[in-house]
């Protein structure tokens, strides 16, 4: 089977946390499992796309996105879901698919419906549990997504590195607003350019916290990130509000 997707290694970026390059690094590590790159077919070729994360509600399995992935004429079974594993791409036409669309947010979420189907992504990906996470304000954020900067296609390869990327919460609210510069420290001491977001789209963005009784961290979802500006911010929609929709129509 010849291999169409290639996940590289990256190294994870700091704005402006001061997060330490051990933690940073251990982050990307857990969060690998989860960031899911979404691609599409362009003239027999794969695209990148978007960015999503699965969750789970009861026994469903749900890919959470963002709406406006959907605005250009994209349909849910022209998106593919990478496994990097095998180098290959499952496309949701296979899935029976059911795309639910939030009518005040930029939220997508995609019900995967086909039992073989769910269990080979599920083979590649984590699924968290859909639950009520605390939503109180975290000092730093983390994306983990796959922008289209960091893409290139060998022939009929795309060749795909990953971002991850710890920013300090500005705001949240009806939206999740975190820093985004145009420079960033690498988990080596490199300062580096930040590369630009799109394709980014649809991914978690992640609240670091720490569990003061034992100093451990924990990640917990806190938006799907939809938008940004270099040199101002990041932006998502409340992962509260992907929450209360799925499992209103659960």
């Amino acid at each position: 089977m010849q291999v169409i997707f290639n996940r590289l290694e990256t190294s994870p970026l700091d704005i402006d946390t001061g997060v330490e390059p051990a933690i940073a690094r251990a982050v990307a590590s857990a969060l690998a499992a989860h960031a899911v790159p979404l691609v599409t077919r362009r003239d027999g070729r794969i695209e990148p796309l978007a960015s999503g994360v699965f969750y789970r509600a009861g026994q469903r399995l749900w890919l959470a996105t963002c709406r406006h992935v959907f605005d250009d004429g994209a349909v849910l079974g022209d998106l593919g879901i990478a496994l990097p594993a095998l180098g290959q791409v499952r496309w949701l036409r296979e899935a029976r698919a059911r795309l639910l669309a939030h009518p005040d947010h930029d939220l997508a979420a995609i019900l995967i419906g086909n039992g073989a189907f769910e269990r080979e992504v599920c083979r590649a990906w984590r699924a968290l549990p859909l639950e009520d996470f605390d939503d109180a304000p975290a000092h730093a954020l983390v994306l983990a997504a796959y922008p289209y900067a960091q893409m290139r296609r060998v022939d009929a390869v795309l060749h795909a590195r990953p971002i991850v990327v710890f920013a300090r919460c500005l705001q949240s609210g009806s939206d999740v607003w975190a820093s985004y510069a145009r420079t960033a420290r690498r988990a080596d001491g490199l300062p580096v350019h930040s590369p630009s977001l799109d394709g980014a789209s649809g991914a978690t963005l992640w609240a670091l916290r720490t569990m003061t009784a034992d100093g451990r961290y924990v990640l917990q979802p806190a938006a799907v990130q939809s938008a940004f500006k270099h040199d101002a911010y990041m932006r998502g929609a409340p992962f509260s509000a992907l929450r209360q929709f799925v499992l209103a129509v659960h």
